[in-house]
């Protein structure tokens, strides 16, 4: 069964959350709203700093941008960067 492309949430929290937990074996892109190309970071699903509650502030499609799928479908923005934190081992 192939999966959906990569899906993109925008000032949607409660979206981006049923999708973590619906995905905790994919990828989510933390990006700013200017979608920046040199600042994308690249995490697991499951990642304590994209997940949970906001660290800063008190959403997480507020200033940030979550684009989330497989590998795969998030192979079309080559420029993001693994996170430091859970792909620490996959470098």
């Amino acid at each position: 069964m192939a999966r959906a492309a990569a899906q993109t949430f925008v000032d949607d929290d409660e979206g981006y959350l049923a999708w973590q937990a619906a995905h905790p074996d994919l990828y989510v892109i933390n990006a700013e709203r200017s979608l920046n190309p040199n600042n994308l970071v690249l995490h697991r699903a499951t990642c304590r700093t994209i997940s949970g509650t906001p660290t800063r502030g008190s959403q997480w499609t507020g200033p940030y941008v979550k684009i989330c799928g497989s590998q795969s479908d998030l192979d079309e923005y080559p420029t993001a960067r693994p996170c430091r934190i859970c792909l620490a081992d996959d470098r």
